[in-house]
């Protein structure tokens, strides 16, 4: 049972209290301030009963003391009198920050009614205070039901619609409802289905765009729970980490690429065709592309010649080109020193052999009236996907071998790999 504190002036005056609830309250009875506080210290108390007489006697001593300590503040304090003519002391008793006044005549389930309607205005309107404490964070607390809508919200972002709006709320409505950003709001709130399914909480950061704001937040969810254990809402923290991320996609993005020339690294090359390939290969209708082996001719003559400076703008100038010829679906790749590799979805050979002619030439008249004028050309060795290798390992072995060819008999031109 729940325990009920009884405050008194005397203990006779607490007989009439105990008669009528001692079915539902384990009861405590005390005579003095610090007799009262030494019991809500010790034990759970639900609510405090104080005889009007001995309240305002003490000038309501006892309510300020627990509306003055964070702990025991939402502890609510009934005023009672044996004695129908305290009703006139409702308004003193009520400024003096109690609950409610109980006066005869009083039945045992309207005490128990009045008693629990108290606890629950007090522990609300602490709610409320707590919902104005934690608006004072930088971070966004929501609470949701668990039906999914919001019961409170500290923070209003700016991507939510009608937010702007004179005496809007969040307070009973789905994300679907109030963001702009549909995809993000059912991903929202499918997260919550599960959540409230399983009891399992989340996290993971979405991308927001809205207003010319670009931003990543991070949503950290948990499934909260009634006093029987059941899953009854979710409670969600929202951190703004775009500068987090931002520095997060930057290191992956120097990670997996080439600082010269702006283009994908080796690793990162071989590694976003092989998963091109995978999709290209699991499609339903027939794709077609090519891997272009790219390198350039006479390199380590320009460097010995022209020094590393001039050779270091040879591959930018490479790296220009195919940044230019291809888009930015296709995979562009610095794989070694001078080489390159590209692979791009094409129509047909004939598509991939009209992009090796205007590379070629790009590279020739990017120095053409220049002292490199010449001696710079590229050599290009094609492979074409599905028709002559369908894995990076056969079409890489192909393309090699064309560009081998290239090298071997006609420089700054290009040869595709026969069929298999």
């Amino acid at each position: 049972m729940k325990n009920l504190l009884v405050y008194v002036s005397q203990q006779k005056h607490a007989e009439c209290i105990q008669q009528l609830i001692f079915n539902w309250f384990t009861i405590y009875v005390c005579t003095s301030d610090q007799d009262a506080c030494a019991v809500i210290d010790k034990n759970p108390v639900y609510a405090v009963l104080q005889d009007c007489d001995c309240a305002m006697a003490s000038h309501f001593s006892l309510v300020r003391h627990l509306a003055s300590d964070l702990l025991h503040t939402s502890l609510p304090v009934l005023i009672f009198s044996r004695n129908a003519e305290a009703i006139h002391h409702a308004d003193i008793c009520l400024q003096a920050g109690c609950s409610d006044l109980l006066i005869p005549p009083m039945t045992a389930q309207l005490l128990k009614k009045r008693i629990d309607n108290a606890v629950r205005s007090k522990e609300s309107f602490t709610f409320t205070e707590i919902e104005n404490i934690l608006r004072e964070l930088p971070s966004n607390i929501y609470l949701k039901d668990r039906e999914g809508k919001y019961v409170f919200c500290t923070q209003y972002w700016h991507h939510i619609r009608g937010r702007n709006t004179p005496h809007w709320t969040i307070r009973g409505k789905t994300d679907l409802e109030i963001r702009k950003d549909k995809a993000n709001a059912l991903k929202a709130m499918e997260s919550d289905k599960k959540i409230l399914a399983t009891g399992e909480g989340t996290t993971y950061v979405i991308e927001e765009k809205e207003a010319g704001v670009h931003e990543y937040l991070e949503l950290i969810k948990r499934p909260t729970h009634d006093s029987e254990g059941n899953v009854n809402g979710i409670v969600a923290l929202i951190n703004d980490v775009t500068e987090k991320q931002l520095l997060k996609m930057e290191l992956e993005r120097r990670a997996k690429t080439d600082p010269l020339t702006g283009l994908l690294n080796k690793v990162a090359t071989e590694g976003v065709i092989e998963l091109s390939l995978e999709k290209f290969t699991r499609s339903d209708s027939v794709r077609h592309a090519a891997l272009f082996m790219i390198d350039v001719d006479n390199f380590k003559m320009i460097n010995d010649t022209f020094g590393h400076s001039t050779g270091d703008n040879v591959l930018r100038c490479v790296g220009s080109i195919l940044h230019s010829t291809f888009s930015g679906k296709d995979v562009k790749g610095r794989v070694g020193g001078d080489e390159f590799m590209v692979f791009a979805e094409i129509e047909n050979s004939t598509q991939a052999n009209r992009i090796a002619e205007a590379i070629c030439r790009q590279m020739e008249q990017a120095y053409r009236g220049s002292a490199l004028e010449g001696k710079v050309s590229l050599s290009i060795g094609i492979c074409i996907f599905p028709e002559v290798g369908s894995s990076f390992q056969e079409l890489y072995k192909s393309a090699d071998q064309a560009l081998y060819t290239v090298k071997k008999s006609r420089k700054g031109s290009f040869c595709v790999a026969s069929s298999r």
